[in-house]
């Protein structure tokens, strides 16, 4: 089971319709003395009838500290969207921006990340199924609530996926220090963006196999971006060449 308690991320697996969840509520959780947000997850639960179940302030605390009065359960093939690779690469529109993400171990930037994605439009999310960090709360709440649209597909290799992407017919850029400026990038119709760890970049594997190298050129003292600010630089100006 999953559980989110991030007002953000209630709402929008709600809004989804939230099938295989139930809303647990404080003891006592009077509606009309909570905040609007409080409010509209309660309405949402009752609209998209998920069972509602009380429970005592202590036993949410115990789940999460931070906890609003609200938690909502679900089945962990519910709190994300489904989705199969090799299907999502063969309903893919001819404009398409995908992201693969090479071992990602921070839940923060994660979902920073998924929320950029679902910002500008990403058609889906690669990520793998070891050292990178689980969807969990922690992304739900920093991606507020994005995580609950962007179809996440996880992968046993992730070199083995990059190449059914490149069959798929999308050209691949890799993030990379020393590559192209993304000023001067003509970002393919088709496109997946290569995201490497946030300590060691991408790994030697997928450096190799990538169509091309983007970068984002600085003019500071420091030589690099927190992987989730580069990441929405790089979806902003994949939109902004193809004008879509």
């Amino acid at each position: 089971m999953s559980y989110i308690s991030g007002l953000h991320g209630i709402l929008e697996q709600l809004r989804k319709g939230g099938a295989g969840c139930s809303l647990l509520v404080a003891e006592g959780q009077d509606a009309k003395r909570k905040g609007p947000r409080v409010r509209d997850i309660l309405e949402l639960a009752v609209n998209n009838k998920i069972p509602l179940q009380t429970a005592s302030q202590e036993s949410l605390d115990s789940l999460d500290p931070d906890n609003k009065g609200v938690i909502l359960r679900c089945s962990d093939a519910e709190t994300r969207p489904k989705a199969s690779l090799d299907e999502l690469l063969a309903e893919a529109p001819e404009t398409c921006l995908i992201l693969l993400l090479d071992h990602i171990e921070d839940p923060q930037n994660l979902g920073a990340i998924l929320r950029s994605a679902d910002a500008f439009g990403v058609y889906f999310t690669v990520v793998p199924a070891r050292r990178a960090s689980p969807m969990s709360d922690a992304v739900a709440r920093a991606s507020a609530g994005a995580s609950a649209w962007v179809p996440l597909v996880t992968v046993q290799n992730l070199a083995d996926a990059l190449e059914k992407i490149k069959k798929a017919g999308f050209w691949t850029y890799g993030a990379e220090m020393g590559g192209e400026a993304v000023e001067d990038c003509d970002f393919a119709q088709r496109c997946c963006i290569v995201l490497g760890n946030e300590g060691e970049g991408l790994s030697r594997l997928l450096f190799e196999k990538v169509d091309s190298l983007v970068s984002i050129p600085m003019q500071g003292h420091v030589d690099s971006l927190n992987v989730s600010v580069a990441a929405a630089i790089l979806m902003h100006e994949f939109r902004r060449s193809r004008r879509v």
